[in-house]
């Protein structure tokens, strides 16, 4: 019986091999430069990409030695590459290259081989066009490195980098000439190291940038002093560097010498102030000093004698009967301002006498400096009947200090009550709570009257009311602010001023931070 003859399988396009044509067809798609060449370094196989990226046809190029032809210049010497490739099969590096225009062609190129039909040794090479990369990033190293340069080789500002806490990062040529200090002799250290110990000591550096990272930038003239303790006077500006996640990684500070025209203007000054001083008699300063007293006294007299009326009053139509019940909360309000009035007027007369003779002895307790200066804002708001918009603005963790509740309260109420009697037209009054890693700051901002820098040496003198045409009518024992200060210095700290004539001014506390406190929640601020 004959077999049955079974149709024959037709081949699977997918597995037939493809022919040399079709294979040298497809490399010319490929949008690499593929090359094949001998031993003996001459080209046998050049595809279109190669074509496209060096100008050369593969009938110029096919069976041309390929080093001349395309002036490469490879990392190493070219019998290291090859004698790489013999023994490994392959190689990668970076070669710049000649296109048959002269252009300059930066490739990373890709060696293998194989021993081929006969014995012959070719090698196979892949060249990637990295050519604008390369460039772009040689012109951000050279625009890095121009930069870097001008910041150097500026001679006459001191331009340098501090870390968020403070820590000089970077230092430049004018930096060393200004301060003395070698690049590494300052880097690692705080920039507190540039002020006068006073200053360092009272948190005025941290105070300056937490001013600038709120703000933007910080800018003032001021005393800073060198490595060898000799001082110039300089212009400040710090600046937040902030990146793209918007976290604040330092500060640049920029500083110019003023000095000379600083002292240039200190001795038109002095010799201003030696001409009045010789027109003054001693009989005249003694009349004057006694003029002063009197309207000190008569001063005080009269601070306490119109809250004394207003509750007189009151207190009369309270007898009588003729105080409408409606009116009853308004006027039990009023009572009580002027009672508190009068008790810190007393408190100031007798904080004033006490110094004389007594070194203000401290009670120090461990408080949250957020409580105090919230407690004392509120007071505030509640008895000015809303013509100040007093914000009070404080971190949502405690701020530990060591330090006398009652003294510190005296201090904030100062400063507050400077601040709202010295906006004459109403209007806002910032009361900002913020530490750093050392210090606590109290700062109370106003958008008032301000004061001229001429006037600023007298600011916390006993009695030193800065009287003006503008701020005339406006009461006060000239204590305020001198018991302010006095307070603050014995607790360890200080009270900063910045102020510009007609613009407002800004009144800071700064004390030592104390160790953290187990406090939790937050304090009873005012609102708005």
């Amino acid at each position: 019986m004959a077999r049955a003859a079974y149709p024959t399988r037709p081949e699977d396009p997918a597995r037939s091999a493809l022919t040399v044509e079709e294979q040298a067809g497809l490399l010319d798609l490929a949008f690499d430069a593929i090359l094949a060449r001998s031993a003996e370094r001459k080209i046998v196989y050049w595809n279109r990409g190669a074509e496209r990226l060096y100008g050369w046809t593969r009938e110029e190029a096919v069976g041309r030695d390929l080093v001349p032809l395309l002036q490469s210049e490879h990392p190493v010497p070219l019998e290291e590459i090859e004698d790489q490739v013999r023994a490994s099969g392959v190689w990668e590096g970076e070669v710049v290259q000649r296109g048959k225009d002269g252009r300059r062609v930066v490739v990373v190129s890709r060696w293998a081989t194989r021993r081929c039909t006969g014995g012959r040794d070719l090698i196979l090479q892949i060249d990637s066009d990295v050519t604008r990369k390369v460039d772009a990033e040689q012109k951000l190293d050279e625009y890095d490195q121009m930069l870097r340069l001008l910041v150097a080789s500026v001679a006459d500002h001191a331009i340098f980098v501090l870390d968020p806490q403070g820590r000089v990062m970077s230092w430049n040529e004018g930096a060393r000439r200004l301060k003395g200090y070698t690049q590494a002799e300052i880097v690692g250290q705080h920039f507190s190291v540039f002020y006068e110990p006073e200053q360092a000591r009272s948190g005025k550096p941290d105070w300056e940038l937490v001013v600038a990272e709120r703000e933007g930038r910080y800018e003032e003239e001021g005393w800073r002093v060198r490595k060898d303790g000799s001082r110039f006077w300089a212009n400040v500006v710090i600046t937040p560097l902030w990146d793209g996640t918007g976290s604040l990684r330092g500060f640049a500070k920029i500083t110019r010498d003023l000095t000379e025209k600083h002292l240039e203007a200190e001795r038109r000054a002095v010799l201003q102030r030696e001409h009045e001083e010789q027109l003054e008699q001693h009989a005249q300063r003694m009349e004057a000093l006694e003029r002063a007293k009197s309207e000190f006294l008569n001063l005080a007299s009269h601070e306490l004698r119109n809250p004394i009326g207003v509750i007189n009053s009151y207190l009369s139509m309270l007898e009588e009967g003729s105080l409408p019940p409606e009116r009853l909360p308004d006027v039990l309000a009023t009572l009580f301002a002027k009672v508190r009035h009068m008790r810190w007027l007393v408190e100031q007369l007798l904080e004033a006498a006490r110094s004389e003779t007594d070194p203000m002895g401290l009670s120090l307790t461990e408080i949250d400096l957020r409580d105090v200066a919230a407690d004392v804002a509120r007071t505030y708001q509640l008895a000015d009947n809303r013509r100040h918009s007093l914000r009070f603005e404080a971190p949502d963790e405690p701020v530990p200090v060591a330090a006398d509740r009652a003294r510190i309260e005296t201090i904030v109420s100062a400063l507050i009550d400077n601040a709202v009697k010295y906006s004459l037209d109403g209007g806002p009054v910032d009361c900002l709570v913020a530490q750093s890693s050392e210090h606590a700051f109290v700062c109370v901002e106003d958008r008032g009257v301000g004061i001229d820098e001429a006037d600023l040496a007298k600011l916390f003198t006993r009695f030193g009311r800065i009287v003006t045409p503008e701020n005339s009518h406006v009461s006060g024992t000239g204590l305020g602010l001198y018991l302010a200060r006095e307070l603050a210095t014995r607790h360890g700290g200080d009270v900063l001023v910045e102020s510009r004539k007609g613009e407002g001014s800004r009144f800071v506390l700064t004390l030592p931070r104390a160790a953290d406190l187990p406090l939790g929640g937050q304090p009873a601020g005012p609102a708005d």
